[in-house]
Protein backbone atom coordinates (compact mmCIF):
# COMPACT_ATOMS: atom_id res chain seq x y z
CA UNK A 1 0.00 0.00 0.00
CA UNK A 2 1.40 3.74 -0.67
CA UNK A 3 0.18 6.87 -0.94
CA UNK A 4 1.50 9.96 -2.12
CA UNK A 5 0.54 13.74 -1.64
CA UNK A 6 1.93 16.94 -2.52
CA UNK A 7 1.56 20.05 -0.35
CA UNK A 8 2.22 23.40 -0.97
CA UNK A 9 1.24 26.41 1.34
CA UNK A 10 2.47 30.04 0.92
CA UNK A 11 3.53 32.76 3.17
CA UNK A 12 -0.33 33.95 3.43
CA UNK A 13 -0.90 30.37 4.75
CA UNK A 14 -2.88 29.78 1.83
CA UNK A 15 -2.33 25.55 0.68
CA UNK A 16 -2.71 23.47 -1.83
CA UNK A 17 -2.58 20.03 -2.57
CA UNK A 18 -1.71 17.13 -4.79
CA UNK A 19 -2.33 13.22 -5.06
CA UNK A 20 -1.16 10.05 -6.81
CA UNK A 21 -4.02 8.07 -7.45
CA UNK A 22 -3.30 5.37 -4.40
CA UNK A 23 -4.02 2.47 -7.39
CA UNK A 24 -1.60 3.00 -8.54
CA UNK A 25 1.91 3.52 -6.31
CA UNK A 26 4.22 4.09 -8.75
CA UNK A 27 3.00 7.05 -10.26
CA UNK A 28 4.38 10.16 -10.04
CA UNK A 29 0.78 11.59 -12.04
CA UNK A 30 0.01 14.32 -9.03
CA UNK A 31 -3.49 15.84 -9.45
CA UNK A 32 -5.12 18.60 -7.57
CA UNK A 33 -7.20 17.61 -4.15
CA UNK A 34 -10.20 19.90 -4.16
CA UNK A 35 -11.59 18.31 -1.50
CA UNK A 36 -10.82 16.19 1.29
CA UNK A 37 -13.01 13.44 0.02
CA UNK A 38 -11.03 12.49 -2.77
CA UNK A 39 -8.18 11.49 -0.58
CA UNK A 40 -7.95 8.14 1.50
CA UNK A 41 -7.52 8.31 5.43
CA UNK A 42 -3.89 7.87 4.40
CA UNK A 43 -3.49 10.69 2.42
CA UNK A 44 -5.27 12.66 5.03
CA UNK A 45 -2.99 11.65 7.45
CA UNK A 46 0.19 12.91 5.44
CA UNK A 47 -1.97 16.00 4.78
CA UNK A 48 -2.48 16.82 8.55
CA UNK A 49 1.27 16.49 9.20
CA UNK A 50 2.41 18.50 6.83
CA UNK A 51 0.02 21.28 6.90
CA UNK A 52 0.86 21.29 10.90
CA UNK A 53 4.51 21.89 9.97
CA UNK A 54 3.74 24.43 7.39
CA UNK A 55 2.42 26.46 9.68
CA UNK A 56 5.10 26.09 12.41
CA UNK A 57 7.75 26.74 10.32
CA UNK A 58 5.80 29.44 8.08
CA UNK A 59 4.60 31.34 11.92
CA UNK A 60 8.46 30.88 12.67
CA UNK A 61 9.75 32.28 9.88
CA UNK A 62 6.76 35.28 10.13
CA UNK A 63 8.00 36.03 13.91
CA UNK A 64 12.15 35.92 13.01
CA UNK A 65 11.87 37.90 9.55
CA UNK A 66 12.92 34.79 7.97
CA UNK A 67 11.91 35.26 4.21
CA UNK A 68 10.35 32.54 3.79
CA UNK A 69 7.70 32.74 0.90
CA UNK A 70 6.41 29.46 0.74
CA UNK A 71 6.90 25.59 2.05
CA UNK A 72 6.74 22.54 -0.02
CA UNK A 73 6.71 18.54 1.46
CA UNK A 74 6.46 15.66 -0.66
CA UNK A 75 4.81 13.24 1.50
CA UNK A 76 4.41 9.47 0.98
CA UNK A 77 2.81 6.76 3.37
CA UNK A 78 3.89 3.39 2.44
CA UNK A 79 2.92 -0.53 4.37
CA UNK A 80 5.58 -2.91 3.48
CA UNK A 81 3.97 -6.53 4.35
CA UNK A 82 6.26 -9.27 5.80
CA UNK A 83 4.79 -12.15 3.26
CA UNK A 84 2.85 -12.49 0.30
CA UNK A 85 0.07 -10.50 0.37
CA UNK A 86 -3.11 -12.11 -0.98
CA UNK A 87 -5.17 -11.11 1.46
CA UNK A 88 -3.17 -8.07 2.96
CA UNK A 89 -6.01 -6.91 4.97
CA UNK A 90 -5.86 -10.31 7.13
CA UNK A 91 -2.39 -9.79 8.38
CA UNK A 92 -1.11 -8.06 11.47
CA UNK A 93 2.80 -8.48 10.68
CA UNK A 94 3.84 -5.09 8.59
CA UNK A 95 5.95 -1.87 8.66
CA UNK A 96 4.63 1.31 7.96
CA UNK A 97 6.34 4.12 7.76
CA UNK A 98 6.55 8.23 6.14
CA UNK A 99 8.78 9.96 4.15
CA UNK A 100 8.92 13.76 4.07
CA UNK A 101 10.76 16.25 1.42
CA UNK A 102 10.68 19.15 2.70
CA UNK A 103 11.88 22.29 0.24
CA UNK A 104 11.94 26.03 1.31
CA UNK A 105 11.51 28.75 -1.32
CA UNK A 106 12.23 32.44 -0.69
CA UNK A 107 15.93 34.87 -0.33
CA UNK A 108 17.06 32.44 2.00
CA UNK A 109 20.97 31.69 3.02
CA UNK A 110 21.78 27.43 3.90
CA UNK A 111 21.78 28.30 7.93
CA UNK A 112 18.59 30.12 7.72
CA UNK A 113 17.11 26.35 5.73
CA UNK A 114 18.80 24.62 8.30
CA UNK A 115 17.20 26.47 11.01
CA UNK A 116 13.65 26.14 9.16
CA UNK A 117 14.40 22.37 9.13
CA UNK A 118 15.24 21.89 12.82
CA UNK A 119 11.63 23.98 13.47
CA UNK A 120 9.87 21.80 11.19
CA UNK A 121 10.14 19.23 13.71
CA UNK A 122 8.74 20.97 15.98
CA UNK A 123 5.15 19.94 14.81
CA UNK A 124 2.87 18.59 17.38
CA UNK A 125 0.92 16.53 14.70
CA UNK A 126 4.37 14.99 13.86
CA UNK A 127 5.37 14.55 17.36
CA UNK A 128 2.00 12.68 18.17
CA UNK A 129 2.36 9.90 15.27
CA UNK A 130 6.18 9.67 15.96
CA UNK A 131 5.19 8.58 19.78
CA UNK A 132 2.25 7.28 19.63
CA UNK A 133 -1.36 8.13 20.59
CA UNK A 134 -3.59 6.39 23.16
CA UNK A 135 -7.33 6.61 21.41
CA UNK A 136 -10.12 5.83 24.16
CA UNK A 137 -13.57 5.12 22.10
CA UNK A 138 -16.99 5.10 23.65
CA UNK A 139 -19.89 4.23 22.03
CA UNK A 140 -22.40 7.10 22.08
CA UNK A 141 -25.61 7.12 24.10
CA UNK A 142 -28.61 6.61 22.06
CA UNK A 143 -29.74 10.27 21.34
CA UNK A 144 -30.08 11.97 18.46
CA UNK A 145 -28.51 15.14 18.42
CA UNK A 146 -29.75 17.94 15.90
CA UNK A 147 -26.98 19.18 13.84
Amino acid sequence: MSEKIIVRQNKHFEVGFWAVNPQDPESENYQPVHGLHEITPYGMLLVSAATCTAQVVLSYAQNHAVPLEEVEFHMAYQRDYHEDCDHCEQTNRYDERIEEDIEFFGDLDEGQKDKLFRIAHQCPIVKMVQQGLEIQTHRAKSVKKQL
